[in-house]
Formats: C-alpha cells, sequence, structure tokens
C-alpha cells in the first residue's frame, strides 16, 4: 500500500493507530501520552520514509493493517524503554553548534536526520507563536531560547504581571532567561507560572509534540 502524502495515512489510519495505543496503554504498566506516541510515530514516518517500506508481496502474505501494528508495537516498546531509562527527553548535548543544541534538545530534531543549514527556526517560531493558549505559549518560550525568535511579546508581558506576585517581571526574565542559556529554569518558571515543579516539564513536553514537533514534521515533509 503506497500513500502519497502523509496526509493521505493520517486520514485513512489516525483513527486506527489511536485506538491499538488506547488498548495497548491500557493493558501495560508504561503509561505514555497518546499525542507523544502520535507524534513520534509521525516523526518516524518522516525520517524513515517508513510508509514506502510496506512490501504487499513480502513472502509472509501480512496485511498493511498488521504489518502497521508491528511497527507500532516497536515504537511501543522503544518509548517504553526510554521512558524506563529517564532519558525520554535529552537534557544535556555535547554539540557546539549552540542554536542546534537548542533544537535537539527542546523540539527533538535529530541532528542525524536534519542538517543545521535545513532547520527553519522561522518555522518553529512561527509555531511557537501559534500556540493557541497564552500560558502554554508562554511556558514554551520560557524553556524555549533561540536566537531571540521565542521573545515574549507585550501581551505576553501583561499576562505574567497579571499572574505573579513580581513587581519587575521583565527584568526577573532578562536576569533568568535571556543569555547563553537555553531556557530558564523550572524553579523560575514556577515564580512567573505559579506552577508545581514536578508538572513542567511533563505540561512543557506534551504542548510541544503538539503544537511544534507534529507540524514541524509535516512542515518537512512537504518542503524538504
Amino acid at each position: 500500500m503506497k500513500f502519497k502524502t502523509i496526509e493521505e495515512f493520517i486520514e485513512e489510519y489516525e483513527s486506527f493507530v489511536k485506538e491499538w495505543f488506547s488498548f495497548k496503554n491500557n493493558s501495560n504498566f508504561t503509561h505514555i501520552e497518546k499525542e507523544d506516541f502520535w507524534s513520534a510515530l509521525l516523526g518516524k514516518i518522516v525520517t524513515e520514509n517508513l510508509l514506502n517500506k510496506y512490501d504487499p508481496d513480502h513472502h509472509s502474505t501480512a496485511s498493511f493493517e498488521t504489518w502497521l501494528k508491528r511497527v507500532l508495537n516497536n515504537l511501543y516498546i522503544d518509548i517504553s524503554k526510554k521512558i524506563a531509562r529517564g532519558n525520554w527527553v535529552p537534557i544535556s548535548s555535547t554539540d557546539d553548534d549552540k542554536n542546534f543544541e537548542i533544537l535537539e534538545e527542546r523540539f527533538h530534531v535529530d541532528k542525524d536526520t536534519y542538517e543545521i543549514a535545513d532547520i527553519d527556526k522561522d518555522v518553529i517560531a512561527k509555531l511557537v507563536n501559534n500556540i493557541p493558549k497564552i500560558r502554554d505559549r508562554i511556558l514554551v518560550k520560557l524553556k524555549t531560547y533561540i536566537d531571540g525568535y521565542t521573545l515574549l511579546d507585550e501581551k505576553e508581558y501583561l499576562f505574567l504581571e497579571d499572574t505573579s506576585d513580581l513587581r519587575d517581571v521583565k527584568g526577573f526574565i532578562s536576569e533568568n532567561i535571556y543569555n547563553d542559556k537555553a531556557g530558564m529554569k523550572d524553579k523560575d518558571i514556577c515564580i512567573l507560572l505559579d506552577m508545581k515543579k514536578g508538572t513542567i516539564n511533563t505540561t512543557y513536553q506534551r504542548i510541544v509534540r503538539k503544537y511544534v514537533v507534529e507540524p514541524y514534521n509535516l512542515y518537512k515533509a512537504k518542503h524538504g
């Protein structure tokens, strides 16, 4: 079975994948977020040209659905192992290029798949600015700093001034994020957004995968 575009696969098999995932996740002790799994699958499809690897003439005579279930199962196992090792989201990098280091850490861009020159920071910045909820958008901007591409706008500053007890929000942010670091520390984000420290990374991962990673992979699939 061949698909001309990834959108064709999504239209035909998104419900199939998510139903399989729900059954699998409910029967296992390892809890994986549905959107995280879906985003990981789309990333695998794009980076590995996965859909074209199905061979209908294979001697096993397996149907596309049977083959897809095997792919899903292998992906589920891989993610489960990464969660168990505690390194599903990398937090450090030895790459010398700061821009790439931030992208690799924060947006899960695989340096073995994309060359530095291929990463479109303008597209990523646009995706971040299109995150619908202002609180979610601010969280991503605070944890991600890319050459000024993820600066807060005045509306977002006003939101923080209304929700935090700080007298000088801009000064606090300037002191704690806008330098050569990849982003603001969780303890400082707690002060600005009144969040529990233990919830920040999980919330951040969910937002980024849904609104940045998945659409960015689709963009790369369309535009190369």
